[in-house]
């Protein structure tokens, strides 16, 4: 019976990757493990081994081809069996509605579904439920706490009724446009319950939340069908392979994800020092990160990669976590420490090795990470640098307000930076209201606030609106219309430290303007020689959208605002 194996996630989330080469062909018989094609990700170029002993029935696409993660890469079956056309993978967000749609059909209420809570974030996490099943509430009455990417959010009830179910508790991982709330129908409060997102899939129920299985070893598993399980899962950093279900029918919860990610960091340390087992995980080549020779090494030693140490680059499996879990060492993952310590014979400085734990990365450092991924994979960034002599601003200048008025200023001189840019469809949209973005950084990591019409706005105005924004960030009150629609950003960093950098433009935006530390500098007046005030200036922008010249005229349309001395 002809398999089709879907392409692997190649690392920490990759939505793609592209095929580099076949190194199998349509009719080669090939083993568990063979290499079978050379993909190359957004970070490196990954042989993809073969999930089966079988032949090969078809590939998926050519070199040079671009393959989406979990898509079709081959189908294997028997010699001399065709390959059936594969039936598109769903969606989350199909499985997400199918669920929605079998949820309001049990319920006998109205079922009302997470919106997106901004820009089209995926999911959101409950904080906390400000109403009890069985409550009545009107229109516009916050029902839940929900933090998304961005912020903490108050989502309020779409109309007046009667709370029939709260799909989830605090904690749990809700998907956008899954179910949040059920009402009671005309006739009271329901006594029928909504489907829970993680009941079983009865044998010819909904096929469409089956999506498919994870190879382990030469065990073929199945995969949770749940996509706020594997939300969760994947927001935690959790190997749903490796979770035993203690759902109906040993289906996946929340509530197992949630204990395998507290359990990780315990069970590293446990099993390491426990003897290798006569069955090991080592031949899943993808499960780890490991270099061909190290696995090798772990297969003839016994040891199973999952009790071996990272010492190594990126977290890394090295010969020597190998040989220590072999030798029955405690499993360590190690980091080279700021400090270091000499070593008693050679006097020279020798890294300290401690001991980490992971933490999920949530909330605005996960949104901050994603769009870091974005802007990685989607823009082509140059960099200008230069100085503005501000000798002359008065005493006690709003330093923060010129640099916004110097941004709605070079707008004026040079459009084509307050600008987005659509890569896909080769289309710009350049702005004639300037929307500025200003980074900010607080101890839950960076929010990017938009002062909206900046260029409609006096200094003390945009003071005024900069303040406001901050201290929504600082009581967790910002909302995602305070977060979006920046037409250009600004960061900046020189407030705390640095003199130049290369500024991350956040599409579809193309420009973002960074400002360093302030310096003082000898140069040559009419005068003679003084001591000035000089401001570094860096300037980045896309450069699929923005040509060198309109990029130079921009930055010097900002020096010279910059440069005036009111």
């Amino acid at each position: 019976m002809a398999y089709v194996f879907e392409l692997p996630d190649l690392g920490e989330g990759l939505p793609d990757a592209t095929i580099v080469k076949w190194l199998v062909k349509e009719g080669d018989t090939v083993k568990t493990d063979q290499p079978i094609a050379e993909m190359e990700t957004a970070k490196a170029v990954v042989e993809v081994p073969s999930p089966v002993d079988g032949t090969v029935l078809k590939l998926h696409g050519k070199a040079g081809d671009v393959i989406i993660t979990h898509a079709p890469l081959v189908t294997f079956g028997e010699a001399g069996e065709k390959a059936a056309a594969p039936a598109p993978a769903p969606s989350m967000h199909a499985q997400v509605a199918a669920n929605a749609e079998k949820a309001s059909a049990t319920s006998g209420g109205e079922v009302f579904y997470l919106p997106d809570l901004g820009e089209g974030l995926p999911d959101a996490t409950i904080v906390k439920w400000l109403v009890n099943e069985g409550d009545t509430v009107k229109t516009d009455q916050p029902i839940a706490e929900m933090e998304t990417a961005k912020a903490v959010v108050e989502v309020p009830s779409p109309h007046d009724g009667v709370i029939a179910k709260l799909h989830g508790k605090a904690g749990d991982v809700i998907i956008t446009h899954a179910p949040l709330v059920t009402f009671a129908g005309k006739g009271g409060v329901t006594t029928t319950k909504a489907a829970p997102q993680t009941e079983e899939v009865k044998e010819g129920g909904d096929a469409g939340t089956v999506v498919g299985a994870v190879q382990v070893g030469n065990t073929i598993v199945a995969e949770s069908s749940d996509a706020v399980v594997r939300a969760l899962a994947k927001k935690l950093g959790v190997n749903l392979a490796s979770v035993k279900g203690t759902g109906a029918g040993g289906k996946i919860t929340q509530a197992d994800v949630k204990a395998a990610a507290g359990k990780s960091t315990a069970s590293v340390a446990a099993s390491a020092s426990a003897m290798p087992s006569a069955s090991v995980s080592t031949d899943n080549p993808l499960a780890f990160r490991a270099s061909p020779a190290v696995r090798k090494l772990a297969n003839e030693l016994g040891v199973d990669l999952a009790n071996c140490g990272t010492s190594g680059p990126k977290g890394t499996i090295t010969r020597d976590d190998v040989k220590a879990a072999s030798s029955g060492k405690p499993a360590t993952r190690t980091v080279a420490s700021a400090s270091a310590q000499p070593a008693a014979t050679s006097g020279r400085l020798q890294p300290v090795s401690v001991t980490v734990h992971p933490e999920a990365v949530r909330g605005v450092r996960r949104a901050m990470a994603q769009a870091m991924t974005h802007s990685h994979q989607a823009v082509v960034p140059v960099t200008l640098m230069e100085d503005a002599n501000i000798s002359r601003w008065k005493k006690g200048e709003d330093s923060l307000a010129r640099y916004v008025r110097a941004l709605c200023a070079a707008a004026k001189v040079e459009p084509a930076l307050n600008c987005w840019f659509d890569g896909e469809n080769m289309e710009r949209l350049v702005h004639p209201a300037v929307h500025v973005g200003i980074a900010v950084d607080t101890p839950d990591g960076l929010y990017v606030p938009v002062v909206k019409d900046a260029h409609n706005k006096s200094m003390a105005d945009l003071r005024g609106d900069v303040e406001i924004l901050r201290k929504k960030i600082a009581e967790k009150a910002i909302k995602p219309t305070d977060l979006s629609g920046a037409t250009i950003t600004l960061s900046n960093y020189g407030s705390i430290a640095g003199r130049y950098g290369t500024p991350i433009v956040s599409p579809p935006q193309v420009a973002i303007l960074g400002c360093g530390r302030f310096r003082n500098e000898l140069k040559m007046t009419e005068r003679g020689i003084e001591n000035q005030r000089m401001l570094p200036l860096s300037l980045s922008f896309d450069h699929r959208a923005c040509t060198g010249g309109e990029g130079a005229r921009f930055l010097a349309a900002v020096i010279a605002d910059l440069e005036k001395p009111e």
